[in-house]
């Protein structure tokens, strides 16, 4: 099996997992704990996501001078060690602050959350080491571990604790971390000959890593980030936390799949700053007949979520609970078909060059959807993120072609 089936395969159990879980966790936990919890539930995700944008973007960096150079291999990964731990420990701070200021009734989530953000991100260097290394399906399958060990672990939790809380589901998203962290250690000890190394450590590679390619990683995961999780500060901060787990409710099936879409185009983002360097018409050659066929499955799934959408949601969240919205499941099929597109695209230039175009139109994207939120939530409700997106993606998705197309020629 090819290094890339490798990665969509534990990709795809990774994502798997996941659907499971919010399928069976959404529904329990408005029976269970209430409708004000599911909100609270993904105002936590989406204030950690904000917080990644702080460093998110560093990993992007890192990984494309691990890549381009590998006698820097050890100082690179020492660099993302010592920056990595320290924003962990920030970003606890900031998560606890937030839940002591803003919802005070769930701090020991908060708590528990925080713990699971420090890990995170010093897992982060292994995987940017594995990345480079083009043992992304290793990467895949950690994630995987770790999501599956928390789907038992907190749907268990339903059957073992007789007063369920969104404390122990995140205590158990706490557990499974560190088992997944402890298993990262023991396959580098046996596998990967790996040292600490302040060698080449200087002011001129700093400035490479943060400047000199930090910045458009910087900026380009502000953007996804932003896409992705302001719509839910924004309207638990305008509109409330019930309108937040409407459209969690309305959004989750929809986001599934384009991470789905995402996962396939992915490892094209380091094969092509390699490949491209050897055998530029071959990986061209392939790269477009991927293109193909990747946007006559977007299409399959558009049409199947369009026809599909209301009796799988209804099967889920049974009828009562199924949000009865005009085309909630139209726009947010033709979300998917462009998002995966443009995450496609993407991959063309996240370590190669043109990432600067790919930043303005993705802010571009953020605009109208916040403005959609903002002026015209009164107007189409949960959809309104979701419609903006399409808007600005009718001018947004030709440019990504086109820019993808450049590193070709």
């Amino acid at each position: 099996m090819s290094e890339h089936k490798k990665y969509v395969l534990f990709s795809y159990l990774s994502i798997g997992s996941n659907i499971i879980t919010g399928l069976i966790l959404f529904p329990l936990i408005i029976k269970n704990i209430g409708f004000d919890a599911l909100g609270i539930f993904g105002i936590i995700f989406s204030a950690k996501s904000i917080i990644d944008i702080g460093i998110g973007w560093l990993s992007g960096s890192m990984t494309k001078n691990l890549i381009h150079y590998k006698y820097l291999k050890y100082d690179i990964f020492t660099s993302s060690i010592i920056i990595n731990v320290l924003y962990g420990i920030f970003a606890f701070c900031v998560i606890y602050l937030f839940g002591f200021l803003v919802h005070n009734e769930y701090l020991q989530s908060f708590f528990y959350f925080g713990l699971f953000s420090v890990l995170s991100f010093a897992l982060v260097p292994f995987y940017e080491y594995l990345r480079a290394m083009l043992k992304q399906y290793q990467v895949a399958f950690f994630r995987f571990l770790q999501q599956f060990l928390f789907m038992v672990l907190a749907l268990s939790s339903f059957v073992i604790f007789k007063n369920n809380s969104l404390d122990i589901i995140f205590l158990m998203l706490l557990i499974s971390t560190i088992f997944t962290s402890i298993c990262v250690g023991v396959y580098y000890f046996y596998h990967i000959t790996l040292h600490i190394s302040f060698k080449h450590i200087s002011k001129k590679l700093f400035y490479k890593l943060l400047y000199k390619d930090g910045v458009l990683y910087f900026l380009q995961g502000m953007s996804t980030i932003l896409l992705f999780q302001l719509d839910i500060l924004l309207i638990d901060l305008l509109y409330g936390s019930e309108q937040v787990a409407l459209y969690l409710l309305v959004w989750k099936i929809p986001n599934t799949l384009i991470m789905l879409g995402w996962r396939l185009s992915e490892p094209y983002q380091a094969i092509i700053a390699k490949e491209i360097q050897i055998d530029k018409k071959n990986i061209s050659t392939r790269y477009f007949l991927f293109e193909k066929k990747l946007f006559i499955l977007s299409i399959f799934v558009f049409f199947a979520y369009v026809l599909t959408g209301e009796w799988f949601m209804q099967l889920w969240l049974g009828v009562q609970n199924t949000p009865n919205i005009n085309y909630m499941y139209l726009f947010p099929a033709l979300a998917v078909v462009f998002s995966t597109m443009q995450r496609f695209y993407i991959s063309a230039n996240y370590f190669t060059f043109g990432l600067n175009k790919v930043v303005l139109a993705q802010f571009f994207e953020l605009l109208l959807k916040t403005i959609f939120i903002v002026f015209l939530f009164d107007c189409f409700g949960v959809l309104a993120p979701i419609i903006g997106w399409l808007c600005a993606y009718c001018f947004t998705l030709f440019i990504y072609r086109k820019n993808a197309q450049k590193v070709f020629i």
